[in-house]
């Protein structure tokens, strides 16, 4: 889903027949989408791709998620206050969630056996963060637990069928789907999660130094049991690396010139040279890159 001068484009690359462009008459739109809903909104406004009407709403909208069936919209009031609109693929409100004394930091869906909706907030009143992660059933349309941490920042949540991996300044936590239990603690001090997939069966992670060029790396393995079982391996890249991300089982590391392929023990597997010098690589799935050259995008498909 892209927009160019006053489009908004779909391109669907397994299935053409899917694609589409839409005019707009706002110029400034944001958009929003996942597998099965596509948004475009405004501050105050918000359209449902392939819907006749509008969504409207009193207040602002800062952000919008899209979920399977249902999105979520993060609002402010005229009294500053703050709160997650929940609506159904056809626009219609099912539900407000408040952060009661904390301040909404992100949120998204995810999908167990149905689909969920996260949101993660924090609190300073203490005089220490401490960061609340928040579960929703939204079946039931009610709250399945609360994950809190004290001392460090949650920077992002990886979700699998078993666990929910919370990815911090400090450590990278483990937590169960029932009662959002926590199992057990990682300690990834000076690192950040650059991304993650657990399509292998076992949940690893990539990172790179908090501090520095993307010069080296750490592959990093866990289990979903009740110890993390924790094997890191270390690579030094051949040159500094623009992008790097796990797919097809692989390493993927994106340069200016080259992409290189590692196998999740380190070993440098192939290497290939790209037509066009790369400032920007994003991964839109286990197999296809989109890279930015130039100011111009294109995909690229990872074998």
């Amino acid at each position: 889903l892209y927009q160019t001068d006053g489009n908004i484009h779909y391109y669907d690359w397994s299935n053409q027949n899917r694609n589409y462009t839409h005019g707009t008459a706002a110029a400034d739109i944001r958009m929003n989408g996942s597998a099965k809903l596509s948004v475009v909104y405004t501050g105050s406004m918000l359209q449902i791709i392939g819907r006749d009407q509008p969504v409207s709403f009193t207040g602002e909208i800062l952000s919008v998620e899209c979920g399977e069936q249902h999105i979520g919209v993060l609002r402010r009031d005229s009294g500053g206050g703050e709160s997650i609109l929940v609506l159904t693929e056809t626009g219609e409100q099912v539900d407000q969630l408040l952060p009661d004394d904390q301040y909404i930091v992100d949120f998204g869906f995810y999908t167990t056996t149905g689909e969920m909706l996260w949101m993660q907030t924090i609190s300073v009143t203490a005089g220490i963060p401490t960061t609340r992660i928040m579960t929703y059933d939204l079946a039931k349309r009610a709250s399945t637990g609360v994950m809190q941490v004290q001392d460090q920042l949650i920077d992002s949540l990886y979700v699998t069928a078993n666990s929910v991996f919370a990815a911090g300044t400090s450590q990278i936590i483990r937590y169960t789907h029932a009662g959002n239990k926590e199992i057990y603690r990682e300690m990834v001090y000076g690192y950040k999660v650059l991304d993650f997939s657990d399509a292998s069966g076992t949940p690893t992670f990539l990172l790179a130094p908090r501090q520095g060029n993307m010069h080296a790396v750490k592959l990093l393995t866990m289990n979903e049991d009740d110890t993390s079982g924790a094997v890191g391996t270390h690579l030094q890249l051949p040159s500094e690396g623009v992008a790097g991300y796990i797919m097809n089982g692989a390493l993927v590391v994106v340069s200016r010139d080259k992409l290189y392929t590692y196998s999740l023990r380190g070993k440098l597997s192939s290497t290939a040279s790209l037509e066009l010098p790369v400032d920007e690589a994003i991964k839109l799935s286990d197999s296809m890159l989109l890279l930015l050259s130039n100011g111009t995008y294109y995909t690229a498909k990872v074998r």
